[in-house]
């Protein structure tokens, strides 16, 4: 009697366990890369992205920033909405070559980690059926000039494609001219929480 009460709480404990862990690696905020990359999503572009002026032209602001934090990274293994296809980071925004935010904001990523540490990338196709993979996820610590849509809530969504190169002194004049000569894209746009301006450009 009293072997098949330890061995049926042991297996509560163990199950109990499971969960815990399987609750926390959801939850977790950094995962190393093991140095495999999949690539989980095909997009279609309306625009030609591997021109920088054009991308520039599409989004809504350009700005320089260091990442501060990581909310959320991990992608669930099968998922519900589709919110759970992106990754959530902090940013520090410290120069403005685009748009007006300021101080920290939070900027949603499409991509992530898997649990195993297999980065999740998207591939982005442009009018004329070139196909761009996106280079990488920002990392804590690092500066870098992002690019990023206002969205209709006051969220902010970082570009399809993430320029991996650190911020410089070369980077960001690049980058100015991209936002200086931008070729306009007219579409419906939505000011950020975070914009100072009370608007995008």
């Amino acid at each position: 009697m009293t072997g098949k009460k330890t061995t049926k709480r042991t297996a509560r404990l163990l199950a109990a366990a499971a969960l815990l862990v399987s609750l926390s690696a959801c939850g977790r905020t950094e995962v190393a890369w093991n140095g495999e990359t999949e690539y989980f999503a095909h997009l279609t572009m309306v625009t030609d992205v591997s021109d920088p002026y054009a991308y520039a032209g599409m989004v809504d602001y350009i700005f320089a920033g260091t990442v501060t934090g990581i909310e959320k990274i991990v992608l669930p293994e099968k998922g519900r909405q589709h919110e759970d296809s992106y990754s959530v980071y902090r940013i520090r925004v410290e120069e403005n070559l685009k748009g007006t935010l300021t101080g920290e904001v939070v900027c949603s990523k499409l991509g992530g980690m898997k649990k195993d540490g297999t980065r999740m990338l998207v591939i982005a196709e442009v009018p004329g059926g070139a196909e761009i993979p996106d280079t990488g996820l920002p990392e804590v610590g690092k500066r870098y000039v992002f690019m990023a849509y206002g969205q209709h809530d006051g969220s902010l969504l970082l570009s399809e494609l993430f320029d991996n190169r650190e911020c410089s002194e070369e980077l960001l004049a690049e980058y100015a001219d991209y936002a200086e000569h931008e070729i306009p894209y007219e579409r419906q746009r939505f000011p950020s929480k975070y914009d100072a301006g009370g608007g995008s450009a």
